[in-house]
């Protein structure tokens, strides 16, 4: 039983690409508060607050570096659409990170390891373990993996598509008008995998519908649509 554990967490190590001095650091980056011994030896929830830290301040670090005639808006921006929550759970499904989760029978029956909300969480608790155990520069290492491609691919567009929202607002202030208003329907399916239906009406008539996983991604495909109607988006 102690071998295949270890045999386990060396998997993850490799994955990871960094080996720990203190495995329990990474067992319990792993662990959901449902887990039976979650009590006990304590869930992600701590190390996911220092990943979060952590992911903030060197993904600033990287922008500043990358961009460094780029101004604090144009930063801010940048960072906001990396660190997305959309964007940290599809990293997480990437590496298989839901896989090694330790939780409940009853969170597993309630499809917990598919919420995107768990995998945004995990992924930021991996972050706060190789801190702990590794220091800055090991998760550094491993968050400029992470986004190193992304984050040099990122142009005005990229930005636009990320917050279509704040840039359909921007439009519409820039013409004089009110903002556009969003009517939102759904929450309809399974309770772990819901959709919702969002449209966007500006200057009083209807633009464009989106749908999604939760209402802001909704909206955000409704102005995305919105902006490409109005030629802002090709």
């Amino acid at each position: 039983m102690e071998d295949r554990k270890i045999d386990r967490l060396a998997e993850i190590e490799e994955i990871l690409g960094h080996r720990f001095d203190d495995r329990e650091v990474l067992e319990r980056a792993l662990r959901h508060g449902s887990a039976d011994e979650a009590p006990i030896e304590g869930s992600y929830q701590r190390l996911e607050f220092l990943g979060d830290a952590v992911l903030g301040h060197s993904v600033a670090l990287m922008l500043f570096e990358a961009y460094p005639d780029a101004d604090e808006g144009v930063l801010t921006k940048m960072r906001a659409h990396l660190v997305r929550s959309a964007s940290l759970a599809e990293k997480a499904a990437w590496l298989g990170l839901e896989g090694w989760v330790r939780m409940s029978s009853g969170e597993e029956r309630q499809h917990g390891r598919e919420r995107s909300a768990l995998l945004e969480d995990v992924f930021e608790a991996i972050i706060g373990a190789l801190a702990v155990d590794g220091g800055w520069e090991a998760a550094y290492a491993f968050i400029e993996d992470q986004f190193h491609d992304e984050l040099v691919d990122l142009d005005e567009r990229t930005l636009i598509l990320a917050d279509a929202k704040s840039a359909l607002n921007q439009a519409a202030q820039t013409r004089g008008l009110d903002l556009p208003v969003y009517s939102d329907f759904g929450g309809d399916g399974p309770d772990h995998r819901p959709r919702w239906v969002s449209t966007v009406s500006w200057d009083g008539r209807e633009m464009a519908k989106g749908e999604g996983p939760t209402k802001r991604e909704a909206q955000q495909q409704a102005a995305r649509r919105a902006l490409a109607r109005l030629g802002f988006l090709e």
